[in-house]
C-alpha cells in the first residue's frame, strides 16, 4: 500500500512570532465579564432579563462591542436565554454554528419553523446559509448558547426575516446603530 504524501502537510522548522502578555490579554474574553448588548437586535429590549447577546469575538467589533476584536474569519457570541425564550426568526447569507453550553436547547428551522431537534450541552449544529432559524432553552435555569458566525465581515449584512417580523421589529429600526442602540 502506497501512502500519498501531502507536501502541504509537512512541518518545517522555525520560530514563534513574538507576543507580549499585554498583547495576549487583548485576545482574552472572560465569561464572567460579559455584558449584554441590548443594541444587537431590536427585540432584545422586550426580553431584558430573559435573553441577552454578548459578542466575545468580533473582528473590528463589526458585530458589536467585543473583548476580542482582532482580525478573524468568524464572529463568536454567547446568548443567555431563560426557559422558552427565542431569538427573532431570521436567516444569514452564511453558515451559523450553535453549541449549547449548560442547558438543553431546541433548534427550529424552515419557512414556518416546521422542523426542530434538541441539542444537549456541547452538541453542535451548523445551520446552512439562507435557512430561517431560531432556538429556545428547555431548562428551568438560564441557558448559554454559543454561536459562531462563519463570516469574517459584518455579520449584520444580508439578514432576511419573515414579513411579520420585519413589520414588528425592523421597519423603523436604524441598522446604523447595531451594537450601540440602548
Amino acid at each position: 500500500m502506497n501512502a500519498v504524501i501531502r507536501t502541504d502537510h509537512l512541518r518545517v522548522p522555525g520560530h514563534s512570532a513574538p507576543v507580549s502578555r499585554e498583547q495576549m490579554l487583548t485576545r482574552v474574553a472572560r465569561f464572567a465579564e460579559r455584558q449584554a448588548n441590548l443594541g444587537a437586535f431590536p427585540d432584545l429590549k422586550q426580553q431584558v432579563g430573559v435573553r441577552s447577546v454578548s459578542y466575545r469575538l468580533s473582528p473590528g467589533q463589526t458585530g458589536g462591542p467585543a473583548p476580542i476584536d482582532a482580525p478573524h474569519n468568524f464572529h463568536l457570541s454567547i446568548s443567555t436565554l431563560s426557559k422558552g425564550i427565542r431569538p427573532t426568526v431570521h436567516s444569514h447569507p452564511y453558515n451559523e454554528v450553535f453549541m449549547p453550553l449548560n442547558a438543553r436547547f431546541r433548534v427550529f428551522w424552515g419557512e414556518t419553523l416546521e422542523d426542530s431537534l434538541d441539542l444537549d450541552p456541547f452538541d453542535v449544529i451548523s445551520v446552512p446559509a439562507g435557512v430561517f432559524r431560531t432556538f429556545e432553552n428547555l431548562e428551568d435555569h438560564p441557558g448559554y448558547m454559543m454561536a459562531i458566525f462563519d463570516h469574517g465581515g459584518d455579520p449584520h449584512t444580508g439578514i432576511v426575516v419573515p414579513p411579520e417580523v420585519f413589520e414588528q421589529f425592523y421597519r423603523n429600526w436604524n441598522p446604523g446603530m447595531v451594537g450601540v442602540q440602548g
